[in-house]
């Protein structure tokens, strides 16, 4: 995996060491947050997709006070860092905010800050082609809105697997989690149930039917329950020809 720049650190390190990183670069590979995340956009990405997709993700991060703001970016699963400072009513943008940090795949991103309020955040992914783009205003989840052990909610599967293709993603927060997901028909019948656990941070995004574990049909109902720790999920849907998208993301 490329990192640009020469100089790494944890981020367990990052109070001490943040003048220092500062005058170095903005850039800095991670490895343990000195915090909870105050912010987690739960999907970013820099890849290719099926149907010639160019996936890409637009990142701009305000601050609309009269006081500096600064913090961290940190991409999960990848464990790489990059710092943001925002002076008063000032904006600072990124067209690839993966590329940026020197690598492509998919991943989540947490944003911690250590001075000021939280900025502005305006996240969304693309599909970058010659004649334009389509793409999705990814959400920004708050750290007080993240689904947690015996909260419960639900995915609803697209009308039309032919046309569309429908992913599912999770991302699990410091302590892990263990999910209970219930697949069911749009008449209501359970149709499947699977069980499954992810340490910290871990990420992942896979076809729809590949994270429940069963082929998922039209207008199917996927319910889940955490058993313990806390998690984002969400769930894209991607039309295969336009490669338009939308998203729902789970929280609180």
């Amino acid at each position: 995996m490329k990192r640009l720049g020469d100089s790494s650190t944890t981020i367990s390190s990052v109070k001490p060491l943040i003048a220092t990183l500062a005058l170095i670069a903005p850039l800095a590979a991670a490895q343990v947050s000195v915090k909870p995340a105050d912010l987690i956009i739960p999907v970013v990405g820099s890849t290719q997709g099926q149907s010639n997709a160019h996936f890409k993700t637009e990142l701009q991060l305000a601050n609309p006070t009269a006081s500096a703001m600064s913090g961290w970016l940190v991409l999960r699963p990848q464990q790489l860092a990059r710092r943001y400072d925002l002076a008063p009513h000032t904006t600072l943008s990124f067209a690839d905010v993966v590329a940026d940090l020197g690598v492509t795949g998919l991943g989540s991103m947490d944003v911690l800050v250590d001075r000021g309020d939280l900025p502005t955040i305006v996240a969304r992914a693309y599909d970058d082609q010659p004649a334009g783009t389509t793409g999705v205003t990814v959400p920004v989840v708050r750290s007080g809105s993240i689904l947690a052990n015996g909260d419960r909610a639900a995915l609803i599967v697209p009308r039309d697997l032919v046309r569309y293709r429908f992913n599912i993603g999770v991302r699990a927060l410091e302590s892990g989690v263990s999910l209970t997901l219930i697949t069911r028909s749009a008449a209501g019948t359970e149709r499947h149930r699977r069980i499954v656990s992810f340490p910290a941070h871990h990420f992942e995004q896979r076809p729809g039917d590949v994270f429940a574990e069963t082929p998922l049909l039209a207008d199917d109902l996927i319910e889940i329950e955490l058993t313990a720790g806390s998690a984002i999920i969400y769930a894209t849907t991607v039309d295969n020809v336009t490669n338009d998208s939308s998203i729902q993301v789970l929280t609180k």
